[in-house]
Formats: C-alpha cells, structure tokens, sequence
C-alpha cells in the first residue's frame, strides 16, 4: 500500500484478516470511526476541558484520558458544575459565584455530619464569605439564658457597597435556614466598615532612636585648657595632671582611655557602653590631681557622646573654672634632719632611702559628679532590664515650601503621625499646632513605649488636598542630659504629595428618594444591620 494510499484508509484496517486489510472500501469506512475516536489532529489537544469554544476538538480517547478533570471541582467547567453537585445531593443557587459553587461542592460532604450543629453553620458561612471575597469571620453565640431555643449569628465584611450588603446577608439568611434546627430562631446581624477612605497620598520615612541595647556605645570626654601657657607646655601637663573617671554607684573597670593633645588644651576620652550606665544610673563623677609644683588655673568641661539614627552627639554636661593646687612639695627637715613637711626630694642625699626624687601621695580634687541621662522614676521594668533613660520626647516639623496659598482647610487636611514598624496603631493620637504654613505634633514616648520602637519608627505625611503639597520635614529628639534639654536632629527629608481628587476624598454619600447613592463615597450610619 502506498503512502498516499494509506492517507486514504483507516490504521485501524491492519487489524482485520488479511483478506480485509486489501479491501479499500472498508479502509476509507473505518477511517471515520478512527477520525471520531482519535481526533481530527494527529497531535494530541493541550486541553483537559473541551467546551463548545473549543478549537480542533480532540477525539473521544483523549476525552476519555481526561476525564477525571470534569469530576474535579476546581478544574470542571462552569455548565458541569450542577451536575456535578447533584452527585452530593447539593442544590446550587443561582446568585452564587462560580468560586463559591466549587468550593462547596468541594466540602459539603465532610460539612455534612456537622449539619444542625453550631460548629457546621461556622464552617458553612466562612465558606461562603471567604469564596466571595468579604472575609471569613463567622461568630456564632446561643448563650441565653432566657431564650433557650435562641442564637444570634454575626458576619463581619470588608465591602460597605450597600448593593452587596443586602445580597450577602439574603444569602447568608437562605444558608443559615437550610443549616439550622428546625425548632430554632436566630438573628442575623452584619458588621461592615463604617468609614474608608479610597485613595490617598502619603510619604514615610523611617528613622532610629538607638541602637539595640547590645549594640549601643556612649563616651565621655573630661578636657583641661589653661588659661595661660604656651604649646611646649601643654604635652607636659598631659602627662602630670591626672584625670580619674568613675560611676557614682559603681566602680568602672574601663579600657586604656585616649588622649589628644592640641595647642591649648588636651582631653582624655573614655568609652563607655549601655552596662556601665545601667550601673550607675545616679551618675558619674571626676576626680583631679595636679602632680606638679605649680598651681593650674584654668578651665574644666565634661562631654557626653551617644548615637542617635547613626549620628554621633555630644552633650556638655559640665563646664567651669578650675583652681588645682599643686601635689609636688619640697621636703623641708629639721635641725636633726628629719622630714616635717613636703613629699619631694630634688638632691642627692646621703641617706639612700632618702635620695632622688619621689611622690609619695595622690592629692585629688573633690569629685565633680554629673549625670547623663536622669534616672527613671521605676527602673525594674522588665526581669533583668533596668532603664537608662526615663524619657525621650520627638517633635515632627513639617513646613509647606511651594503651593499657591497655604490656608487653614489646606493645613487640617494634612495628617503627620508617627508610627513603629510591629504594630497596627500610631504613637498615640498627637496634639497638632498648625501655624502659618507650619506642621508641629510632639510625643513623649517612657522607657516601657520606645524600648520596641527603638530602630524603627517612622513618620508619615498624608494629604487629603486636590493640590500637589511640596514640603519638607523634620523629625527632633529632646533628651535631659545632666537635667538639662537638649534637642538632636533625627531627619530632615524634603516631600511632594500628590493631588487627591475630590472623588477619592472623605465624602459622605448621598442618596436619591429610591435609596441608590448619586455622590459621595463614604457610609456613616450604624456598624450592623440586624435581620430575623
């Protein structure tokens, strides 16, 4: 048989006898059973489904491979779905999305034990409000005491469109009177989103108080400057006057501090982390000792460095004169030759215990004690967490810089909040001053509030105008340092806001005598709406 021939008959003509396989008559009749049963293409469909859309339909043995594809109800087509829903004796409503039809086909044998009982109707409703897109928060109470036979069903949903409202709970009803007991009678009450703005513009920016407490350093700074001497002098004053840092309530076992030196003054610089102010939580204190033979008039200031959103601050915590009588005193002896005052001896003397020249004694200064942060009111807040600071207050500045007129309707619907990263509130609701062009909310955050929030806070600007808002803000920290205010710039960004028109804005919706919205986007009114 030819090849052209062979386009002409049946495959299927190679299994009869031989003498039928010359027949071509029979050939070209088989050749239609053979086009029914494996299709018109010679390559298999890429389709499971076939519908009457489809293209180059396959033949009844790739139907058939496929076949468990219509019995799925997630894969089955649309038309198949009430057939396949009187296999588990389910009667489809016609006003439920197709979503909602497959998943109920798809559970409502497992839900049927669960029929006539309280934990059923739950499961049966989140079926339903999860498939169509309103939530699955289902809350059934029949606690009443007075009212045996009584419960009270309550749905919450994410749409406020009345429209859908009132379709959800007719269908919500028409389920909860199939599920329920017969002797039974309920109220259906909804919850819906009272308020919803559409569409707003906003920016945020993010910012750090410190950093975490394993991670956070400090430093103090004790710097001596005499009023009168040249630079020759000052290297050698560096090493004979001695500067003592320690805790008030605790001794510092402290590294090698560091020293610099420059034409008028020098400064010893020690490291400190967030153990040694937890220790002392009264403070710290310097002690001096003038180890040479002259008086040192001149002047002492003590600084204070900490990190706040990655920048380095100091903070003079104290700063005055200074008067250091000299600790090097010349021995003077008696007639005999005994000591009787002084503890340095310049000369050679006979006496080799008495030779050379020697310092007997440290002579310090009082201590000048100061405190860093105050010390809070309850320090255990936490097992094995001690505060160091009290309180912190932060301050948002924002400064509109380019619009046409900046009037008081502009200012109030304009929102500045600040806001940590790990939970669904702002830091409480500000008290806003609005002046001029001028933004400024503060917030006094304890220990208890900012020790969470400590890297990750953010403020947010949010307008509500049909104008652009270009401006630019600023967020400041206020920190008591030796019980004196002090303010540190945290950011400074420049904004610009979009426009909102004025359908995306806060509008109450209006309605015509018919009861359909004409204006308006948003629904007051009550929260629930109760059917029986």
């Amino acid at each position: 048989m030819n090849e052209k021939k062979s386009e002409s008959v049946s495959s299927y003509q190679q299994y009869l006898p031989a003498i039928l396989q010359e027949d071509v008559l029979i050939g070209q009749f088989l050749l239609a059973f053979e086009k029914m049963f494996a299709g018109l293409n010679e390559t298999p469909s890429k389709e499971q489904i076939i519908t009457a859309k489809t293209q180059n339909p396959p033949g009844i043995e790739e139907i058939l491979d496929n076949i468990h594809t219509y019995f799925n109800p997630q894969k089955t087509p649309e038309e198949f779905l009430p057939w396949l829903a009187g296999w588990v004796a389910l009667n489809l409503r016609d006003d439920w999305q197709v979503e909602v039809k497959k998943a109920f086909i798809q559970q409502i044998v497992r839900l049927y034990r669960l029929r006539g009982t309280k934990q059923g109707l739950i499961e049966i409703l989140g079926i339903y409000l999860k498939n169509s897109g309103f939530g699955e928060k289902v809350e059934v109470f029949d606690q009443f005491d007075n009212f045996p036979n009584y419960f009270q069903v309550q749905l919450t949903l994410k749409d406020r469109n009345p429209d859908k409202y009132w379709r959800q709970a007719k269908i919500a009803k028409a389920i909860i009177d199939q599920e329920k007991p017969a002797q039974t009678y309920y109220t259906l009450k909804i919850l819906v989103p009272t308020m919803q703005l559409t569409t707003r513009s906003h920016v945020a920016y993010a910012f750090k108080l410190f950093e975490p407490i394993q991670n956070q350093k400090f430093a103090i700074e004790v710097t001596l400057t005499p009023n009168q001497i040249n630079s020759s002098q000052v290297n050698q004053l560096a090493k004979q006057l001695v500067i003592q840092l320690q805790g008030n309530s605790k001794l510092l076992a402290l590294d090698p501090a560091k020293i610099t030196i420059n034409n008028q003054s020098f400064s010893v610089k020690q490291n400190l982390n967030y153990q040694h102010l937890q220790d002392n939580l009264a403070g710290f204190n310097v002690t001096l000792s003038n180890r040479t033979d002259k008086a040192f008039i001149g002047n002492l200031a003590i600084k204070f460095y900490f990190y706040i959103n990655g920048s380095e601050y100091n903070n003079t915590l104290l700063e005055q004169p200074i008067n250091l009588s000299p600790v090097l005193k010349i021995c003077r002896r008696n007639n005999t030759g005994a000591i009787i005052e002084g503890n340095t001896i310049f000369q050679q003397s006979s006496q080799p215990q008495l030779s050379g020249m020697k310092l007997t004694e440290f002579i310090w200064t009082k201590p000048y004690s100061f405190q860093v942060f105050d010390p809070p009111k309850i320090q255990e807040l936490q097992p094995n967490m001690i505060a160091i600071i009290e309180k912190l207050e932060l301050e948002a500045i924002v400064e509109i810089t380019q619009t046409s007129t900046v009037t008081t309707d502009l200012l109030n619907k304009i929102t500045v909040r600040l806001k940590d990263d790990f939970s669904d509130y702002y830091l409480l609701t500000p008290e806003t001053i609005r002046e001029n062009n001028k933004i400024r909310i503060k917030r006094t955050l304890y220990y208890q509030q900012f020790l969470q929030t400590i890297d990750r806070l953010t403020v947010t600007i949010k307008n509500l105008n049909n104008v652009n808002i270009v401006g630019k803000v600023i967020v400041q920290a206020y920190l008591n340092t030796n019980q004196r205010v002090s303010a540190y710039k945290l950011l400074e960004q420049s904004f610009n806001l979009a426009a909102v028109l004025p359908y995306n804005i806060l509008q109450i919706c209006r309605k015509n005598n018919e009861g359909k919205i004409v204006e308006g986007n948003t629904i007051l009114g009550t929260t629930s709406q109760s059917l029986s």
